[in-house]
């Protein structure tokens, strides 16, 4: 399960998106999970724009592991104002939100979620080596969807993360925070990314949800605002739950 959800983190993908359809952004959405009903509030300053805007629906899910579902993905006010406008932008932050199909129904117990915190802290750092098996047949799966996107070849490299600590570990919340530079090559472009991203395992009403957090990497300083942004999302997560 965990390597399943770590492998997400592999689908960060810094690219422009152009807008292909709107409608106006609610300050929260209800998520049916098999009999449970999950409040997920937009985050200060931010949109869901997987509903407001079928191209970015459409790549997200397409970068997405095929056993997940992809409920939800947060953007920015100002640039899905700029997608409104039919104008590209590029995301340097912003946030998904998904969950394995499998357990879309299955109720999680505190003792699963220790028991996956301790697998994470025991294993965590050896699971997304870009070399392995593994690895190499997600970046050849996603070297392919960005291909169909652009109807162009496309080579992805990633760096092996470096686990920046933990940063939340509330009671049902286990939050890292990680660092990976992503080399893409789109229509012989080529363009080298570094990425923030939080990786949060959030169990809400019984249900094991994957919050990721990404802001692109410029500075020191943004460490600091991610691993406050998603300390306090999830914080309204678990309040409005």
């Amino acid at each position: 399960m965990i390597i399943k959800a770590l492998c997400i983190f592999a689908s960060i993908l810094g690219l422009a998106i152009a807008a292909s359809a709107q409608t106006t952004s609610a300050k929260s959405m209800s998520l049916q999970l098999g009999d449970k009903v999950i409040i997920l509030p937009s985050p200060a300053g931010f949109e869901e724009a997987a509903s407001q805007f079928e191209d970015i629906k459409r790549r997200m899910t397409a970068t997405e592991a095929p056993e997940n579902d992809m409920l939800a993905v947060h953007m920015l006010k100002e640039d899905c104002a700029i997608l409104r406008k039919g104008e590209s932008t590029s995301l340097t932050f912003y946030t998904k939100v998904s969950i394995r199909k499998a357990n879309r129904t299955t109720v999680k117990t505190e003792k699963d979620f220790g028991e996956l915190v301790a697998v994470f802290r025991k294993d965590g750092t050896n699971i997304l080596d870009p070399n392995s098996p593994r690895m190499k047949a997600i970046v050849e799966r996603l070297d392919k969807a960005v291909a169909e996107l652009y109807n162009s070849d496309a080579k992805l490299e990633l760096t092996q993360p470096v686990n920046l600590g933990e940063m939340d570990t509330r009671p049902n919340v286990y939050s890292v925070l990680l660092l990976l530079n992503i080399s893409s090559e789109v229509n012989g472009t080529r363009r080298d990314t570094p990425i923030l991203g939080g990786l949060s395992f959030v169990r809400v009403k019984e249900r094991l949800l994957y919050v990721y957090t990404y802001r692109h990497y410029t500075s020191k300083s943004d460490i600091d605002v991610l691993r406050e942004f998603t300390k306090t999302w999830i914080g309204d997560i678990l309040a409005a739950n």
